[in-house]
């Protein structure tokens, strides 16, 4: 039973401000708890604090909002160019959460990577970029698994990408169009100088280390920039115990989206 719902909006967006509002005033009607909730201010929800989260803006919203929420249902609404993990839009937004609040809904459990760098560690939904700090500059790198070098060469970077992240900026990098209920971990390098690499899939329980040769690089986590990293110090990503749990009332139809929105 939902009694307690967080709603997070991006913060830069007027309109998904006001769309938050007026979701909560809905559910405030059905004698639901709410909290709101700005993204950039956000802290970490579990199921103390809510049993449904609702986002409203795009996948860059969802995504970033997903690193705080620890196993509580997310209903994305959309609002912004793209909304490949959102359920719905602020027109039929009272509808779904409807069904949702009667038991007619589903859960879409995706998979999430940690990200290792020395002593720090983060979460990441969609890819982990490796890059160098500066634009253009190639960078010497080796990607392993479990220990054993699959390439060493230059590169313009590196993106270590999940079944969810494949559909977005691995796809644009070359990468393969990868059905989310496939839980692997994907690595395509950026301009490699190696004409006939190809992007690498792996299994999901793969230990993955990525090194930077006689350069230092940038580590981006799902678009935002976390740290620097050092030569010859490993970024170490595997399978997180953390996933993110989307709550859906219709089949995610993954290809039409994809032939919507993107290339088929």
């Amino acid at each position: 039973m939902i009694s307690k719902v967080a709603i997070v909006h991006k913060h830069t967006s007027k309109e998904a401000e006001e769309i938050s509002k007026e979701i909560g005033e809905y559910l405030k009607l059905k004698n639901i708890h709410i909290e709101y909730k700005e993204l950039n201010k956000l802290d970490a929800i579990d199921e103390s604090h809510a049993d449904l989260v609702i986002v409203i803006g795009g996948d860059g919203t969802i995504v970033r909002a997903s690193h705080k929420i620890n196993d509580v249902p997310i209903l994305g609404i959309k609002v912004g160019t793209l909304g490949f993990l959102c359920e719905t839009t602020p027109q039929n937004a009272k509808s779904v959460i409807s069904k949702i609040l009667s038991g007619e809904y589903y859960f879409d459990v995706r998979s999430m990577l940690d990200v290792r760098y020395m002593d720090k560690s983060y979460y990441a939904l969609n890819e982990a970029l490796i890059t160098s700090p500066i634009p253009s500059k190639i960078i010497h790198l080796s990607l392993l698994k479990d220990g054993i070098i699959l390439h060493k060469g230059r590169a313009d970077g590196i993106i270590i990408s999940t079944s969810t992240g494949a559909s977005a900026y691995a796809l644009s990098a070359g990468g393969a169009i990868v059905d989310p209920w496939v839980d692997i971990i994907e690595a395509i390098f950026i301009c490699p100088l190696s004409m006939n690499l190809r992007p690498f899939i792996l299994p999901l329980s793969s230990k993955i280390e990525i090194i930077l040769h006689n350069s230092n690089g940038m580590l981006i986590i799902d678009g935002d920039e976390v740290c620097m990293v050092i030569s010859e110090k490993p970024v170490i990503i595997e399978k997180s115990k953390k996933q993110v749990k989307f709550i859906r009332i219709e089949p995610y139809k993954f290809y039409e989206r994809i032939k919507d929105k993107m290339i088929l």
